[in-house]
């Protein structure tokens, strides 16, 4: 049975490949409903992602969101998607086989065959996530660029936990003990994933197979967490701005956190101690 993932907020559906047709898209910008603060009223994309857009842009101060979304019918349409994007055939048969989204530069690719069983609150969640991943594109001038990949989910996961909570169906009190919950879980199963194997894309989906995906995605969310906490949500954004210029990961850290990544691997490594004990 695929896994889903939209972080702490999505559960496990299941998807049967079918024949690739093309998708329905929906350009963000030109969505002209207006956005709302109570998540119960949203039923549909437009004004899931009109109002997901508002919360990222007006309350968050991230770039007004560029990307368009393109919905898929099936996990085969959804697979030759991917292959268009330039993915390996290998990697979009394991993505379609286990993802229902994936954001890039100014465009969500979804497979609604695994959407479309679920309730809005789930959709809505995976929309912030990747909707975050195309403004992180933006911050780099439309390349996927040398940042860390635990941030990159970390952040995600993040907005979309500010969001839910923004649209009144989740709590940051929630969404944190529940990361700490699965975080111990995890860690009672074996060693937790450190920063340096979870550097690139590549180096996070080996991390997500050996282990539990959503382990992994709170322990991104408690690091992004600590960062803010610790620096603002401000040097966050420096952060991948950074990366417009440069591609020195650990420079760009060290600029924009005022702190070695070595340092602040330590500091949460002590955190993680204790939320596991």
């Amino acid at each position: 049975m695929p896994r889903v993932h939209v972080g702490l907020f999505l559960v496990i559906a299941s998807a049967c490949a079918g024949r690739a047709s093309g998708p329905v898209v929906l350009s963000i910008p030109e969505v002209r409903v207006s956005p709302v603060r109570n998540g119960e009223w949203i039923t549909g994309y437009d004004l899931a992602v009109a109002s997901i857009a508002a919360i990222m842009e007006r309350d968050l101060g991230l770039p007004k969101v560029q990307a368009a979304l393109h919905v898929y019918s099936n996990r085969a349409a959804f697979r030759s998607a991917l292959e268009t994007e330039g993915y390996t055939p290998e990697f979009a048969r394991d993505a379609a086989a286990t993802l229902s989204g994936i954001g890039g530069f100014r465009r969500v690719l979804l497979n609604d065959e695994t959407l479309r069983w679920l309730e809005w609150p789930h959709r809505i969640a995976l929309l912030a996530h990747e909707l975050t991943h195309t403004v992180q594109y933006e911050f780099s001038g439309g390349r996927r660029s040398t940042s860390e990949q635990w941030l990159r989910e970390g952040f995600a996961e993040w907005v979309e936990v500010f969001v839910m909570d923004a649209l009144d169906l989740a709590t940051w009190d929630q969404a944190r003990g529940i990361a700490v919950q699965r975080v111990r879980d995890a860690a009672r199963r074996g060693p937790l994933p450190t920063f340096p194997e979870m550097v690139t894309y590549p180096d996070w989906v080996s991390v997500i197979q050996r282990g539990s995906e959503q382990a992994v995605y709170a322990q991104a969310l408690m690091a992004a967490d600590l960062l803010i906490s610790r620096h603002g949500r401000a040097a966050v954004i420096e952060y991948f701005r950074l990366f417009e210029a440069s591609e020195d990961r650990i420079g760009n850290f060290r600029s924009a956190f005022g702190e070695d990544l070595s340092e602040f691997d330590t500091r949460f490594r002590e955190q993680l101690a204790r939320a596991t004990r």
